[in-house]
């Protein structure tokens, strides 16, 4: 008999080795909490995913297929697509990447990597292990170009895999503060400084579409993997999440440290990667106060920060900074702002 355990909400059969064979999370690119699109270099649109780049620009956004095609299977919601803009230059680039935690990650091992793709013409593509060994202390240096890999492109949808030896780790030192990590790489656009990296893939302008990327054990790729959405959001939620209560968000009474310091104490929603290195990713300098209990604003606030030693693995620590606010007990007001938690790699 098989053995299947029963998790309420995620269903059954969450314990089965057919479980988590895809080690990249968000590989169907169902979340997207910061946002559907980004111009920006790094973190900005689907999550666990750096889109990142330097001299060339790009827009990475969310495209959704059409309800019933067939051209990529399994039903997938939305794909990743890349616009890529290059601009002349040895040392500029744009490319896609995921870090997946912990650089023991397949080291010394033979893995799979699948994805469908696609572009707005025949365009070739690079993929890049690459073993990062963290920062702090003394770690060694990271390992770029593992099994890099050709991949040409069409202008429809099709399947592609590469099986690549990641390198062994054998004498290597870890970095300090945790954040070793496995990077696969999607190059788009590359200098010649990175032709090492990149079999020499050259600069290019053009549209990639990606969709269901998976990395695994073995050398043989596997349908793609899907995980129910809840579960897939909280594993995204370990690297990055959100806090907010609809457009007139009210955390719970506070705990007064001065007249210009409320604090309140705020339960993760699932724990995160290392509690100790957890930021906010902005400072939120409007739309906050202090209410009483009966709506009335005491005080000036002038920005809300999370407290930078006040953090434990289950909960972290919110400051309103301000002036005037007296003793008595009251809220802490944030309106349509939400609270955005990042421990990414």
């Amino acid at each position: 008999m098989a053995n299947v355990n029963y998790l309420g909400s995620y269903g059954d059969g969450i314990n089965s080795s057919l479980m988590f064979r895809n080690k990249l999370i968000n590989g169907g690119f169902d979340i997207w909490q910061r946002g559907t699109s980004q111009t920006s270099d790094g973190y900005g649109s689907d999550d666990r995913w750096l889109n990142s780049h330097s001299g060339s620009t790009k827009t990475a956004s969310r495209q959704t297929f059409t309800l019933g095609q067939t051209d990529v299977p399994a039903s997938p919601k939305y794909w990743s697509r890349t616009v890529v803009t290059s601009a002349a230059g040895s040392a500029n680039y744009c490319h896609k990447r995921q870090a997946v935690e912990s650089v023991l990650s397949f080291a010394g091992q033979t893995v799979t990597l699948s994805f469908w793709a696609k572009a707005d013409a025949s365009k070739n593509i690079a993929i890049e292990f690459k073993q990062s060994f963290g920062t702090g202390g003394s770690p060694s240096a990271d390992v770029n170009g593992a099994s890099v890999t050709t991949v040409a492109l069409t202008s429809t949808w099709a399947r592609y895999t590469v099986t690549a030896n990641i390198p062994s780790i054998s004498g290597k030192i870890l970095g300090t503060d945790g954040n070793d990590n496995l990077q696969i790489v999607f190059w788009f656009d590359a200098g010649s400084s990175f032709n090492s990296r990149t079999n020499s893939l050259g600069q290019q302008s053009g549209t990639f579409d990606i969709a269901n990327v998976q990395l695994e054990s073995g050398t043989v790729a596997t349908p793609f993997e899907q995980r129910p959405i809840g579960l897939e959001l909280n594993l995204c939620q370990r690297f990055y999440q959100v806090h907010s209560a609809g457009s007139n968000s009210i955390f719970n009474s506070t705990f007064q440290s001065s007249t210009s310091v409320e604090t309140q104490w705020i339960g993760f929603i699932v724990p995160m990667r290392d509690f100790n290195t957890v930021t906010l990713e902005q400072t939120i300098t409007s739309g906050i106060s202090a209410q009483s209990f009966n709506g009335t604003i005491i005080g000036t606030a002038t920005s809300l920060q999370l407290g930078a030693t006040s953090k434990g693995e289950s909960a972290f620590r919110l400051y309103l900074i301000g002036t005037g606010y007296g003793t008595e007990a009251k809220f802490v007001f944030i309106g349509t702002n939400k609270v955005r938690l990042t421990n990414e790699l």
